[in-house]
């Protein structure tokens, strides 16, 4: 009688039963490492470094309380902003200054902090020809002075959460803050920021962390990703990536600032933005009184509402009116930028960096005189006894 005996089948491996599909993704693997290695070695040569932005990123940190700072007694003698190039010089309390040196905590001078983002910051210009740096050297003639608190990418979650730091923890001595309001503010209290067990957290997804990765240390893969966005982008009309070479040039058509003119982006997060922000102005505003210390608000608008006409803009009324409500002193720049019987564009080139919507030296010039004049009004009401008559500049 014969036996028969079942053949055991031999055992088939993945690369056997899917051969092209695996040998495609080695090679995908082996690109996209080589994109990487060859791109850090470019960077190493052209920049000294493999990281792409690191002189962008030279002088800033993160916070583990209000999300990020700036790091403290920095000196960077070239800090870069597009074709802009200029000093960039830290205080002990990591406040962008003139020059490197200590802040004492306490004083008997009158003491005025500003608070704000990269307007306030002075993105690209140095301290002395800043808004804050020219009304700094001003007021410093009547003993008065002025630090800058304000740091690029901040809003008003950071703002409270800053300056009660400071006040709190730090032990920071002034007498009066100012507010500088930006337009974005409202589209990043939504999208960007968020306090969570009373800190600042960000609320980056995973896809723009990655797609920072990608920006920094690749090429090849840079080059996918943009062209991606931009086939994206064309099935999406109303995607800012579309704006034209004029558009960019003079820094307009931008979601985060059209929402005080365009009721599509308005309802889809201006109207939650405004309340959230109102939220945390509230609680500064609160923080202040607390301590017996002057607020001044300031608004002003971005090259969109330069030209769009928005000179009775949504900023404006909203944050006048609570201004009103809380004796605060209020600041409104929007007519210092938009008239009826001025060019929108000639006022952009005269006053903003060429494809950004900050300021030029000239742009933070004239706010600097205008904040002077505004303050003139403001400060002597707010003394405490520390100090004499603001001279008129």
């Amino acid at each position: 009688m014969k036996t028969f005996t079942r053949e055991t089948p031999s055992r088939v491996n993945r690369f056997e039963r899917y051969p092209k599909t695996i040998l495609a993704l080695v090679m995908v693997g082996l690109t996209l490492i080589a994109d990487f290695v060859l791109t850090g070695i470019y960077h190493i040569q052209k920049y000294g470094t493999i990281h792409k932005y690191a002189e962008r990123r030279a002088l800033r940190e993160s916070s583990p309380v209000f999300h990020h700072t700036l790091k403290a007694n920095g000196e960077q003698r070239e800090q870069k902003w597009g074709n802009l190039s200029s000093p960039f010089y830290t205080n002990s309390l990591g406040f962008k200054d003139k020059r490197v040196g200590q802040v004492q905590l306490k004083t008997d001078n009158y003491r005025i902090l500003f608070i704000g983002d990269s307007f306030t910051e002075g993105i690209g210009i140095a301290y002395e020809k800043t808004f804050v740096g020219i009304v700094d050297h001003a007021l410093s003639l009547d003993k008065i002075e002025v630090l800058n608190a304000g740091v690029s990418s901040y809003s008003p979650t950071i703002y409270f959460k800053k300056v009660e730091c400071l006040l709190e923890t730090v032990g920071l001595d002034f007498d009066h803050l100012v507010v500088f309001l930006d337009i974005s503010d409202i589209e990043d209290e939504v999208k960007r920021y968020d306090m969570q067990d009373g800190r600042v957290v960000g609320l980056e997804s995973q896809t723009s962390r990655l797609k920072e990765f990608v920006y920094e240390y690749t090429g090849l893969l840079k080059n996918i990703w943009t062209v991606v966005v931009k086939i994206q982008t064309a099935l999406d009309p109303t995607h800012e990536d579309l704006r034209t070479e004029t558009e960019r040039r003079y820094g307009i058509n931008q979601q985060k600032s059209l929402w005080t003119v365009d009721e599509r982006l308005f309802r889809e997060y201006g109207e939650r933005g405004l309340e959230k922000v109102r939220r945390m102005m509230e609680r500064l505003y609160r923080l202040l009184q607390d301590h017996q210390i002057g607020m001044t608000l300031a608004v002003y608008p971005w090259p969109d509402q330069i030209v769009h006409n928005d000179l009775y803009s949504r900023q404006v009324i909203v944050w006048q009116a609570w201004a009103r409500e809380r004796s605060v002193n209020f600041l409104n720049l929007f007519p210092l930028f938009i008239s009826r019987d001025g060019e929108a564009k000639q006022v952009i080139e005269r006053y903003f960096i060429e494809g950004d919507v900050h300021w030029n030296e000239d742009g933070h010039r004239v706010v600097a005189q205008a904040l002077l004049r505004n303050m003139q009004s403001v400060l002597p009401t707010l003394s405490k006894g520390k100090r004499g008559k603001v001279e008129k500049d």
